[in-house]
């Protein structure tokens, strides 16, 4: 998928939607421009900006919150005690406004995480480990059966399964056709 804003929308939909409106397809995210993820997502649109907001679990808003905290971006997060994730950040982050955005956990524990930073998909153009490589690969192979998924390097096997886990988990553990 095309993530620039300029990218121009076809008629041809990316994203099939179960009757709640939930995306049907898992996602592999990034931040723009670092090496950071792949954080497995559900893009709420048919066609995303870096900007958009997606949906994820509270193990992949964990992870994303350690990786923002090892950069000095001039940002920060936590979650509170009733689940909440608030993101705090400095005028050296934004435009020179201090500020504060708190996302709540939908019904189903997924939080709704954008418009903060640039999102890229997590692919081949982006640094990664064999580790990272195996996760995503569990990810993007979470419906598959165990005959069907692509040998990984040995090792690396709790990656993969975590990956399918994870999958499974921000996608409601919904079968896909």
């Amino acid at each position: 998928m095309n993530t620039t804003p300029d990218a121009v929308p076809t008629d041809e939909p990316r994203h099939t939607y179960w009757a709640d409106g939930t995306p049907l397809s898992i996602q592999l995210f990034t931040v723009e421009d670092s090496g950071y993820g792949p954080y497995i997502g559900l893009p709420l649109h048919d066609f995303w900006t870096p900007n958009s907001a997606h949906l994820f679990t509270r193990a992949t808003a964990e992870q994303i919150v350690k990786d923002l905290h090892r950069d000095e971006c001039g940002m920060t997060a936590a979650f509170a005690d009733d689940d909440a994730l608030t993101f705090t950040w400095t005028a050296e982050h934004e435009e020179g406004k201090d500020g504060t955005r708190t996302v709540r956990p939908d019904e189903h524990g997924r939080y709704e995480i954008g418009g903060l930073w640039p999102w890229d998909e997590w692919g081949a153009h982006v640094p990664h480990t064999a580790g990272q490589a195996a996760f995503a690969l569990g990810a993007a192979e979470y419906r598959w059966t165990a005959e069907q998924c692509t040998k990984h390097p040995d090792g690396l096997d709790h990656l993969y399964a975590r990956g399918r886990e994870e999958a499974h988990a921000v996608s409601l553990h919904r079968n896909e056709p």
